[in-house]
């Protein structure tokens, strides 16, 4: 018969110590383990497939003027760096052209010279009076210097001639002018006197007419003398009268040919700034047109504007013609930088944006040992792009830190067209939630079905 269970045994209300022990290490390890799971964090990533593509566009070098090819400086596959020799058009048309535009430049440069010592070697001062328009234009030669004077020495002796005769005229034409006052201010003094003289007579016969009308009033004297001074004295007060009327119009001629001297110089001076003026202009003009030129003599060695890999070259005969615009050599950039181009599918579009880092990994090159590129996603298309075996996807772009794997001086090289595997990263969820996902996504669709 079995033995009546004693439900007041100590053992029941008092177990073992070892036991309680072990209860409650499963306790503390079950929370800690649930504490760990809530607080750590994984990082959530959105995968997909891509392949790496220049980050610039293939660059297509081409020749702006064109010519005739004098030398090719490279071949198909060379590695080139920005500002490398491509190859060389001959410069001889281009060149002929710049020499002659810095020839006419050189002329007009030192006719401008030549001009400003002109204005400087004339000057007219205010005034007109008898002893001031002789101060009133003023001509001095200047010493002409030209900085060019080594570079063409034939052209420097021409402007210097040229100054030397400009001014040589304009001082005989105001020496003429000078000539014709002079005259005109002996013309004043000879009728100054010529009136002076007459007036004294004048007044001479007047008195001897004042004494001889009472003489002949008494019949002393004739009165056929009295007569003749009577004539005498009228005929010399008409001529009196004539040459005073005479003088204004000589001061006029005189003023009239001092302000005709100084419109010689002033005119001179006009001429002079106008051509001075006209010349500056087109020295400016050709200056643009020289730089021109000169650019056209530079781009005749086309220069690599990129650091890449020669793709194809598209003449390969020296003499050869080149149209202006033609391309002549591909070059496939290789910068510092990879883009790559990676397909995400639509149900893992939503957490992607610019800007967030991603991981490129290089399927030719074991992760595991070389580990992968760090980069930033730079573009995401507008809408979903579809294949060929009608599969959508959006085309992602990300621009990665680097352009190669492995150590520095051992570097792997990566180049377009490889294939790549892309982690973007989305955010970060801690090891509980996403133990409890799918319990809360089985609790969400448990019970519903028909």
């Amino acid at each position: 018969m079995m033995a009546k269970y004693d439900w007041q045994d100590p053992l029941l209300f008092h177990p073992p110590s070892y036991q309680r022990k072990l209860v409650w290490l499963l306790a503390a390890l079950i929370a800690s383990l649930l504490l760990w799971a809530g607080l750590s964090q994984l990082d959530e990533v959105t995968r997909g497939l891509g392949k790496v593509i220049p980050s610039s566009q293939v660059q297509v070098i081409q020749s702006l003027d064109g010519g005739v090819i004098e030398a090719i400086l490279i071949s198909e596959g060379m590695v080139v760096q920005a500002g490398d020799p491509l190859l060389r058009i001959d410069d001889t048309r281009f060149r002929s052209d710049l020499a002659q535009r810095e020839q006419e430049s050189l002329n007009l440069s030192l006719t401008r010279e030549r001009l400003k010592a002109q204005l400087a070697s004339v000057s007219v001062a205010n005034g007109s009076g008898p002893q001031v328009w002789q101060r009133q234009v003023q001509i001095q030669p200047q010493q002409l210097q030209f900085a060019q004077a080594e570079q063409a020495p034939e052209l420097v002796e021409q402007q210097k001639a040229e100054y030397r005769h400009t001014l040589s005229q304009l001082e005989n034409r105001i020496h003429i002018e000078a000539q014709a006052i002079h005259k005109k201010e002996n013309e004043l003094k000879e009728l100054a006197t010529r009136i002076q003289t007459l007036s004294a007579s004048y007044q001479l016969i007047m008195r001897e007419l004042e004494i001889t009308k009472p003489l002949a009033e008494r019949g002393i004297v004739s009165e056929v003398e009295l007569i003749k001074l009577q004539r005498q004295a009228n005929d010399a007060e008409g001529e009196l009268a004539s040459l005073r009327q005479l003088r204004p119009s000589l001061l006029l001629e005189r003023d009239e040919a001092v302000l005709k001297r100084s419109e010689i110089a002033l005119n001179f001076i006009s001429e002079s700034q106008s051509e001075l003026n006209e010349i500056s202009a087109q020295l400016a003009r050709l200056s643009q047109a020289n730089i021109g030129a000169q650019d056209k003599v530079d781009r005749t060695l086309i220069v690599s504007p990129v650091n890449g890999t020669v793709k194809s070259l598209k003449i390969n005969t020296l003499g050869g013609v080149v149209q202006p615009g033609e391309a002549l050599i591909e070059i496939v950039p290789s910068e510092d930088q990879l883009l790559v181009e990676a397909h995400i599918a639509p149900k893992d579009i939503a957490f992607l944006r610019p800007g967030l880092p991603a991981t490129v990994k290089v399927t030719a090159y074991d992760f595991t040992r070389y580990g992968g590129l760090s980069g930033t996603v730079e573009h995401i298309s507008a809408d979903t792009i579809t294949d060929d075996e009608g599969n959508s996807f959006y085309l992602v772009r990300i621009r990665t830190d680097s352009n190669r794997l492995g150590k520095a001086e051992e570097p792997l090289p990566i180049i377009p067209g490889m294939i790549t595997s892309v982690d973007v990263l989305t955010g970060q969820k801690s090891i509980l939630a996403y133990l409890l996902t799918p319990l809360l996504r089985a609790k969400e669709n448990a019970l519903r079905e028909r």
